[in-house]
């Protein structure tokens, strides 16, 4: 299933995310570790507990995003290293079909699919969701959870900013939005 959103001539697609048989293998190597061998989907409370715990088999559970960004914003993604591979198209003009020797624009858009586990993906949300963000990489991020939480609605309670999660604002200088709320 496929969801897209676009925003102000940016775009977020949802290629790939996780399926029943992604839980039902997640939650055999979670039992597996209980010495437990069961073939079975989990129910919704046992999905949302363990991405709550952050317990390390959500580590198997795979989303496959593709965003239309400026170049700028896709680098701001492309700072995540841990749990995620990105694939970018090149800004280089030799390899642009209207080749050109001046410099590609900062903010020309680019493809950039994401491949990103669970544990990535929250750890993505939570950093460019944040009010220090820049606006547009906000939106993108905003963009992606949204889709997330259609296809895969037990992420809505490990998707948005740190400061929500973490019960206070941990920036040197905060936007003064968990403060004020």
């Amino acid at each position: 299933m496929r969801n897209m959103s676009e925003k102000n001539n940016m775009s977020v697609e949802i290629i790939r995310h996780p399926t029943n048989d992604d839980w039902t293998r997640c939650y055999n190597l979670a039992l597996n570790t209980c010495g437990k061998d069961v073939e079975k989907t989990p129910a919704d409370e046992w999905k949302q507990g363990i991405l709550i715990a952050e317990h390390s088999p959500i580590r198997t559970l795979m989303f496959t995003i593709k965003m239309k960004v400026p170049y700028w914003v896709s680098v701001h993604f492309c700072r995540h290293k841990i749990g995620v591979e990105h694939y970018v198209s090149s800004q280089r003009n030799d390899r642009q079909d209207d080749y050109d020797r001046n410099k590609a624009p900062q903010d020309t858009l680019v493809t950039h699919i994401m491949d990103v586990n669970a544990q990535g993906l929250i750890n993505i949300i939570r950093a460019r969701t944040c009010g220090k963000a820049a606006d547009e990489t906000r939106q993108v991020a905003w963009m992606i959870r949204d889709l997330v939480v259609k296809t895969n609605p037990e992420f809505t309670v490990v998707l948005g900013p740190k400061c929500v999660y973490t019960k206070g604002c941990h920036e040197m200088k905060g936007c003064g939005w968990y403060d004020a709320s």
